[in-house]
């Protein structure tokens, strides 16, 4: 038989890791984030495990977005058409809108559970305290914030948020579970929280009024025109003069994985997205692929390279 454990269980829904600085909300997340993959007997991180389907999102300024539909979160924007949410393009993200498009994408990609930590994140994108609703009026504030929009996510939508939060209490309103880390032990604090967000309803989020709805696209063939291939964990390279940068993408953790991303990106555009497959399909077509017939299943015709790992 297997061998018993006890420990700390979040439970589906919002949960908040809070706490003090230096205390360990950021190391827990970190542990969370890599909780798919197995661990080397000592690691430390052995029995911390996390749905293989969860997705560490962040702002990430001056990255690029093609027809991401933010709109969600993002409404019409001075000196651009009305709507132009609803497919938004740019080269050059903001925090906000970059962190709009990769909850977005996490969610056409199938994910289960979104990890956020504070430090990496927009914080007009996460909340909107009562004060600055005053000064800025809502009408010229084309952001609805992430505290407003995570219940709907959890309730209608089935997926479920982790928070590492030190400087606002906002999502006590709305979080289902509170973890205080105190010197790197956790402590359930979700009484507290809720005692305190009881005690001061005056700023409670309050839920839009429109559902939270995301698309299904069907990315587009790009076939590379030139070398392929990876030689850090952080950047690939599809085509001439075409670096990808994926530096921000933290839950690749191994140079192996991003060589097996770009190979499969490749094998996609040539073999599965002429076929006008959702992002959804094509990576469940590819993950059948691997199961099947392994690694060698992403690579080209004759290719064998035998230092491939797989993504999560």
């Amino acid at each position: 038989g297997g061998v018993g454990t006890n420990g700390l269980g979040l439970p589906t829904g919002i949960s908040l890791i809070c706490g003090g600085g230096f205390h360990g909300k950021s190391t827990l997340l970190q542990a969370l984030q890599v909780g798919c993959y197995d661990k080397v007997p000592g690691d430390g991180r052995e029995l911390c495990v996390c749905d293989a389907d969860a997705v560490k999102v962040r702002a990430e300024d001056g990255r690029s977005c093609g027809g991401v539909d933010i709109s969600p979160f993002i409404g019409d924007l001075p000196l651009r058409p009305p709507g132009s949410t609803k497919s938004f393009s740019s080269p050059d993200a903001s925090g906000s809108t970059s962190q709009a498009a990769a909850i977005v994408e996490a969610l056409e990609a199938g994910a289960s559970t979104l990890l956020f930590d504070e430090d990496t994140c927009a914080t007009n994108f996460m909340i909107r305290d009562g004060r600055m609703a005053r000064l800025v009026a809502s009408s010229a504030e084309p952001i609805t914030p992430f505290v407003r929009r995570a219940r709907q996510l959890a309730d209608e939508n089935g997926v479920s948020s982790i928070l590492v939060l030190g400087g606002t209490g906002d999502y006590f309103d709305v979080a289902d579970c509170v973890v205080v880390m105190e010197g790197f032990a956790p402590r359930d604090a979700t009484a507290d929280a809720k005692a305190i967000a009881a005690d001061d309803r005056r700023n409670a989020p309050a839920a839009p009024a429109d559902r939270f709805v995301f698309g299904d696209r069907a990315p587009r063939p790009c076939v590379a025109n030139g070398r392929t291939g990876a030689k850090a964990v952080g950047s690939f390279s599809y085509g001439d003069n075409n670096e990808v940068d994926v530096s921000c993408v933290e839950q690749l953790v191994e140079l192996g994985q991003t060589q097996a991303c770009c190979a499969a990106i490749a094998t996609a555009a040539k073999a599965l997205m002429p076929r006008g497959l959702s992002t959804r399909a094509l990576l469940a077509a590819l993950d059948a692929e691997i199961d099947a017939r392994g690694l060698d299943a992403v690579q080209a015709e004759g290719r064998r390279d035998g230092d491939l790992a797989r993504p999560r």
